[in-house]
């Protein structure tokens, strides 16, 4: 190794401390707390590694970048012992929000775009206390063994992004038993996650 190579090396470190989380703070505990209290609860609780910057999403243009500044993983349960969300909350880099909504928009039409029946599916919006909210569903629940329902929900103010998975459980173990009943504890999950994000942000 010559010494351009052993000067590089701190040169490197230094670049990738640069890059890596301020974690004297956590923006996002107030949020995963208030989701606790719901109906939805977490037995765990993954926090992003601080030297993850950004996560990498699929567009019809090829890759694309979505900043993260930090973030949780949290699979949250309701009353079953299978989970009912994988839900995935990360604040974006400063001054990013505005370009990441704009990819992430992107991921979900190009998702609905791609979608083909009996899976055909339509890029629902809404806005509920200020929180914006995207979502893509399977027509019913018995086309789904995965995921049924995947939803985005953005919160300006905060710069905050939620992406929840929610997901079918074996027909004999899970909670819901027909279309309607699965719509029910969607939509109360969906409430209370925008409520909480909602709150957060004040």
């Amino acid at each position: 190794m010559n010494h351009r190579q052993l000067l590089a090396i701190p040169l490197l470190v230094a670049a990738l401390a640069a890059q890596a989380q301020d974690r004297t703070a956590d923006p996002l505990a107030p949020l995963a707390q208030c989701i606790n209290r719901s109906a939805f609860q977490f037995r765990q609780q993954d926090r992003l590694p601080a030297q993850v910057t950004t996560r990498s999403v699929k567009l019809a243009t090829g890759e694309g970048q979505v900043s993260v500044a930090d973030g949780y993983r949290l699979m949250l349960f309701h009353k079953s012992s299978l989970p009912f969300v994988n839900l995935k909350i990360e604040r974006s880099a400063e001054g990013r929000f505005a370009a990441d909504r704009d990819t992430i928009v992107a991921q979900l039409q190009q998702m609905a775009a791609n979608s083909k029946p009996p899976h055909l599916v339509s890029l629902e919006t809404d806005t509920r206390q200020g929180v914006e909210v995207l979502g893509l569903n399977n027509p019913n629940i018995t086309q789904s063994a995965g995921v049924i329902s995947l939803y985005t929900l953005l919160q300006a103010a905060s710069g905050t992004v939620a992406t929840a998975y929610l997901l079918n459980q074996p027909a004999d173990k899970r909670e819901f038993a027909t279309d309607a009943q699965y719509l029910v504890l969607r939509d109360q999950f969906i409430a209370a996650l925008a409520a909480c994000m909602a709150d957060a942000a004040q």
